[in-house]
């Protein structure tokens, strides 16, 4: 769904950019959710699968092989090997999430968020990375977080699961 930011008049508010409205299945990946967009992150879509070979270098922690064409796919998967945007966004520092559908330890979880961060001040990075850990460590079902020296910036990707686990055998 987009929300048009259509002001009474019917103009498009917002100087006419197009805002994406994501519905979460619970309030925590909602409060989430809430807390990254106040921080300067930027939302993108939960890109499902992505091709190994793929243009904008996207890539997940799991990758599988089609038994069609023996074609090999990123899956969108917890774990802090990943990439949401491509090299040439990296070259600028930025904030980018994306949450929704995903596998971790071979099974489906519906709240799987994937973040990414880059920045020219590492003490930010590390002040990300502290409210980070404090924050989901009382509202993530699982989580893993990773600093690294980036080509250009400091990163910080972090990977945490926000509904409750399926049981054995569901």
């Amino acid at each position: 769904m987009v929300d048009r930011g259509l002001g009474a008049d019917g103009a498009l508010a917002s100087g006419g950019q197009e805002r994406w409205i994501m519905l979460f299945g619970n309030q925590t990946a909602e409060a989430v959710r809430a807390t990254l967009d106040k921080l300067g992150f930027e939302q993108l879509l939960a890109v499902p699968a992505a091709p190994v070979t793929n243009a904008r270098r996207i890539r997940y922690p799991v990758q599988v092989c089609t038994s069609v064409d023996n074609g090999r796919w990123y899956v969108r998967s917890f774990g802090a090997t990943f990439d949401l945007v491509d090299s040439s966004r990296r070259a600028a520092a930025g904030r980018w999430y994306s949450m929704g559908w995903g596998l971790m330890d071979d099974r489906q979880v519906a709240e799987l968020l994937l973040m990414q961060a880059e920045e020219e001040d590492s003490a930010e990075v590390a002040r990300l990375a502290q409210y980070f850990d404090v924050e989901f460590d009382r509202r993530a079902t699982r989580r893993i977080s990773q600093v690294s020296r980036g080509r250009w910036y400091t990163e910080l990707r972090i990977a945490a699961v926000f509904d409750r686990m399926p049981d054995e055998g569901s």
